[in-house]
């Protein structure tokens, strides 16, 4: 299992780190639960029940990306809100044959709590960065796990992708005033954490990170304008996901937040515009075939 490694982050609680995202492993009493399942070949389940010495059975999906997701066959239950099940299984144009893909979800939504007694984590519905997204809250341990919501390199607000045949985007990016309500969903709530473990670039980080998107979105939404230049840290034109020019696509910086987002879509009411097609490479290559 070299494909995989393990960084504990306090007791019974781990980071896992292989291809993709990175995960996070929540051991209760007596069972375990992972949040997102990366994009490996590997089993990681099998990885992540060494790592904590107990039964690994369950999984919740931050978002319906293949980079969190395509691990999701080797565990017995998959949580998933029903945004995210739509597409959770794109392969973003591997290979099907490589994951294992015949699973079901159990659909779960915003406010649930799932997860051991000793353990309960709560679901927070934020649907922005991919449709049906969420943050979970580690209750007890007063963690909060964002998927990409949040991160000290870029969050990206992209279209959703194909879910049925012939679809290149399942819906049109997400709004920055879209973006500004999702974050002051989880600013209405931060004193029930005191640390955010996001999927990428880096974890922990603290919560002034909230702040510092709030701020950003606000000024976007007040007349600023970003550059047209969307790289950055870790993010560059070589990468499929990267906005092709014609997509209108800006990054926003504040102190330290740099969001990727539509030029025609800053408002809600934007999105009576349209959006042009694709907005990425990853897109064409997602598309479902008729």
């Amino acid at each position: 299992m070299a494909n995989f490694t393990s960084e504990k982050i306090i007791a019974n609680t781990f980071v896992i780190r292989g291809a993709g995202c990175d995960s996070y492993l929540l051991a209760g009493e007596k069972e375990a639960v992972m949040i997102d399942s990366g994009m490996s070949e590997h089993n990681i389940r099998e990885f992540a029940e060494g790592v904590c010495g107990r039964a690994v059975r369950c999984v919740v999906n931050t978002h319906s990306h293949f980079d969190h997701t395509a691990g999701n066959g080797f565990f017995d239950i998959v949580y998933a809100t029903e945004g995210i099940s739509r597409s959770a299984k794109n392969t973003f144009g591997a290979d099907p044959k490589k994951y294992p893909l015949d699973y079901d979800f159990t659909i779960i939504q915003d406010g649930d709590v799932i997860g051991s007694a000793d353990r309960p984590l709560k679901i927070i519905e934020l649907d922005c960065h991919s449709p049906g997204n969420i943050a979970i809250l580690d209750i007890q341990n007063r963690m909060l796990f964002p998927g990409d919501e949040l991160d000290t390199g870029q969050v990206l607000l992209l279209p959703g992708y194909a879910e049925k045949p012939g679809q290149l985007h399942s819906r049109p990016a997400s709004s920055v005033e879209t973006y500004l309500r999702a974050i002051q969903k989880l600013v209405d709530i931060e004193d029930e954490f005191d640390f955010i473990y996001p999927a990428h670039n880096g974890a922990p980080i603290g919560k002034e990170w909230l702040s510092r998107y709030y701020e950003l979105a606000r000024r976007i939404l007040g007349g600023y304008e970003g550059s047209a230049d969307c790289s950055g840290r870790g993010y560059d034109s070589s990468m499929a996901h990267f906005p092709l020019k014609t997509a209108n696509y800006r990054r926003g910086e504040w102190d330290g937040a740099s969001l990727i987002y539509c030029a025609d879509l800053i408002r809600d009411s934007d999105y009576q515009k349209g959006q042009p097609e694709p907005a990425t490479e990853l897109h064409r290559i997602s598309r479902i075939p008729d």
